[in-house]
């Protein structure tokens, strides 16, 4: 979440804590917004609500129809489409691949939809080089690459050329940050090695 951040995605700010010898990832709500002396809930819907999807078809899920929705009915839609291609490219450095389509999200004031900040970026555990995302990316491919970022780059109304300087920009504020990142988060060296190329930057991820 902390490269994310610094990665320039809208992230939920986040704290890390220890309660009973146990880390505790603290996430600040932003669902919430102060009214007086109380709060209101702000009207949100998944992207699974969205897609009209239940559970049971979730698998058909897709970031190129996510994308459609939001071209007609987003507020903003150009800047919600890089910031969702921006999501999808991270998710796929980062090892991110429960990106299912509740864990992506819109604000509702009864007219139209904004985009929620990214909140559960969480590198998954894989055992080999190869891994999928939870959403379809291109068609019916969701392998876990940065090509297939390329092939559906127009749906997000970028060019390829743009698509290559944002997986640059990206892979690159994770090396830079990497190491004062893992520091804050008081990761050991033992732990650092297993997440360094295997979740983050992975050689399969990154072939283009």
């Amino acid at each position: 979440m902390r490269l994310a951040k610094l990665a320039g995605l809208n992230v939920a700010p986040v704290k890390l804590k220890k309660a009973a010898n146990k880390d505790v990832l603290l996430i600040e709500r932003f669902d919430r917004e102060p009214k007086g002396d109380k709060w209101t809930r702000k009207a949100m819907v998944s992207a699974l609500t969205l897609f009209s999807l239940d559970d049971m078809m979730a698998r058909y899920a897709s970031y190129e129809t996510l994308s459609e929705i939001i071209r007609h009915r987003f507020t903003n839609p150009k800047a919600a489409l890089k910031e969702l291609f921006y999501r999808l490219v991270f998710n796929i450095l980062c090892g991110n691949t429960d990106d299912h389509a509740r864990n992506h999200a819109a604000f509702w004031d009864g007219k139209a939809l904004t985009m929620t900040p990214a909140y559960d970026i969480c590198p998954q555990g894989r055992t080999g080089n190869m891994a999928s995302q939870a959403m379809l990316i291109s068609g019916n491919n969701n392998l876990s690459q940065l090509r297939t970022c390329l092939e559906t780059a127009h749906n997000f109304l970028l060019s390829e050329e743009e698509a290559r300087e944002i997986f640059k920009a990206l892979t690159a504020v994770i090396g830079q940050n990497w190491d004062d990142v893992c520091t804050k988060a008081e990761l050991n060296e033992v732990d650092k090695r297993l997440l360094w190329k295997r979740q983050f930057l992975n050689p399969y991820s990154v072939e283009q």
